[in-house]
């Protein structure tokens, strides 16, 4: 990248539990922005003098409260009549260092500080905030909308323009803090958006993020000073190389089915597999994968030799066709084009970092570039990002309206838009929210039907947008039995009063079976000892 020097303006403040102070421009000494579509990382030096008046910003500074820091970087330009447009940004302060200039280190009879040399890192508010952000959390019967706007502070603006975020899911779950998970709920917004097909955005100005379902194509485009630009590159991503595939792997209707790609050689495929007994659900995810698969467009990076007059952050449409400088034999003529990623590095023209210069401008050494995208670029730029981990186990209990409050009863239920049934389960720790789960045998053969009753303790697995019974917590009461016996027992029924059971024990170390059945005040037995069988049937008299 091309290195010149030049004159900017610089306008940084700190805002620090309401108060807010300023720096005046030219004791700003170093400067380094990378600024992308979906936000920003940045790094600022600054010195602060103590050697007439104290350092007011050093115990501010010093402590733990949220930094909110505001700048504004321009060219100084007091020779043309032509308009400065600026770049404004509002970020958080993410790290915080500082050096110490003291006077005992000229003159050693005399102690005195004489300025402090500030150096802080700031992003915007979502990547400060929501990568230290690791819930677990679960929705029922809501959208991901008010999933996500359940967990952004008020420091963090969202718009929403997603079909996607406005369905209504019976269960929406994070695992972020759970076992292994690493995945921070930033990770999770990108992990989302990125497999979903969404675009997330993050106005500059506005200082807001906007989540859609399609890449904005507004704007008026900006054309390019080819007095200011000193070069560009026309490069071309790498093709996707890869022919997707979507694999159902239900057992009552295998379906693979190929998305078209023609840059796509045999065999070099992707395979996405799941289970879809819906064959809507199947189709969804093949139009979700047929839309994911994007080509890129070619992209420009482009080097400054002057800092522009009239900045276009990311986002910012421009062109090639504001001045006949430009032939119109370029590739890059018949395009126009939207600024991708937008970076400065800004370190100060002279060693002198004398604070007391106290000028409305600094002289730096700079560099200045931008990357652009088409305008009609369907890719959507984000970072790299670790994708969350599911399910999270957690404790809950069968729900059941059948019988009675202690009636060991089961109960399915149905769904009629998607012809299945399911249980209910009750999740204690997320105000006995009910979480559904497929009706199914879980760990049980085929050949046996024992549904989980009423109040009975699962593992539940929650996972992205569903949940599984993972396990059986514990055996019903009466169902134990004494370890000497080394035995098992299987009891059916809803109560003590109304039941069956088959149990297997030993006495005297030999093997006992017993067949009971009890309604009520009567109790038919059959059980086989060694050497006799009984067969008997009592019914209990009131009183005993």
């Amino acid at each position: 990248m091309t290195t010149f020097t030049g004159e900017l303006t610089i306008s940084l403040s700190l805002t620090i539990s309401g108060k807010t102070y300023k720096i005046t421009p030219g004791n700003i000494k170093s400067l380094e922005l990378n600024l992308y579509a979906y936000g920003f990382n940045s790094s600022i030096g600054f010195v602060v003098s103590s050697e007439k008046t104290s350092d007011d910003l050093f115990a501010p500074l010093s402590q733990n409260d949220l930094i909110v820091l505001s700048l504004t970087v321009g060219a100084y330009d007091t020779f043309t009549a032509d308009v400065v447009t600026p770049l404004s940004l509002t970020g958080l302060v993410s790290r915080r260092a500082y050096s110490e200039q003291t006077l005992s280190t000229v003159l050693k009879t005399q102690d005195q500080m004489l300025y402090r040399h500030y150096r802080l890192e700031f992003a915007d508010p979502a990547q400060v905030l929501w990568k230290q952000h690791f819930p677990c959390d679960l929705l029922t019967d809501s959208t991901l909308q008010a999933l996500i706007t359940a967990h952004a502070p008020t420091q963090i603006s969202l718009q929403y323009d997603w079909d996607v975020l406005k369905v209504q899911h019976p269960v929406l779950a994070l695992a972020l803090g759970s076992p292994g998970n690493q995945a921070s709920f930033y990770d999770y917004l990108l992990w989302l958006v990125d497999s979903q097909n969404g675009v997330f955005t993050y106005d500059i100005v506005k200082n807001q993020y906007t989540l859609s379902g399609a890449k904005s194509q507004d704007g008026t485009a900006q054309a390019l000073d080819p007095e200011e630009v000193a070069d560009f590159v026309v490069e071309f991503p790498e093709v996707l190389r890869y022919q997707p595939y979507v694999l159902n792997a239900y057992t009552e209707n295998p379906k693979i089915t190929a998305i078209s790609n023609a840059s796509a050689p045999a065999p070099i495929r992707k395979d996405n597999i799941g289970r879809y007994p819906i064959a809507a659900d199947m189709q969804a995810r093949v139009t979700l994968e047929t839309a994911r698969l994007k080509q890129p467009l070619h992209e420009v990076r482009l080097a400054y030799r002057s800092f522009p007059l009239q900045v276009a952050p990311p986002g910012q449409l421009v062109n090639f066709q504001g001045s006949s400088a430009w032939s119109k034999t370029l590739t890059v003529h018949a395009h126009t084009y939207k600024v991708k990623e937008w970076r400065l590095s800004a370190q100060p023209a002279s060693e002198d970092i004398n604070p007391t210069l106290n000028q409305d401008y600094g002289r730096y050494h700079m560099q200045h570039g931008l990357l652009l995208e088409h305008k009609e670029e369907l890719r959507v730029a984000l970072p790299s990002y670790l994708p969350p981990v599911y399910p999270v186990l957690v404790e809950g209990k069968i729900v059941s309206d059948k019988g009675g409050d202690t009636d060991k009863s089961y109960q399915f239920y149905s769904d009629a838009k998607k012809s299945n049934n399911y249980y209910q389960i009750s999740i204690p720790l997320w105000n006995k929210q009910n979480v559904r789960a497929a009706y199914q045998p879980n760990m049980d053969a085929g050949q046996f039907y024992f549904p989980p009753y009423k109040n009975a303790r699962v593992l539940v697995g929650l996972d992205f947008d569903d949940a599984y019974i993972a396990a059986f917590l514990d055996w019903g009461v009466g169902v134990g039995l004494p370890l000497d016996s080394q035995g098992n027992h299987l009891v059916m029924g809803k109560s003590p009063t109304s039941q069956n059971i088959l149990k297997h024990s030993y006495v005297d170390s030999k093997p006992e079976l017993q067949i009971q059945r009890t309604q009520d005040k009567d109790t038919e037995l059959l059980q086989f000892s060694d050497g006799y069988i009984i067969l008997q049937t009592m019914t209990k008299e009131e009183g005993g």
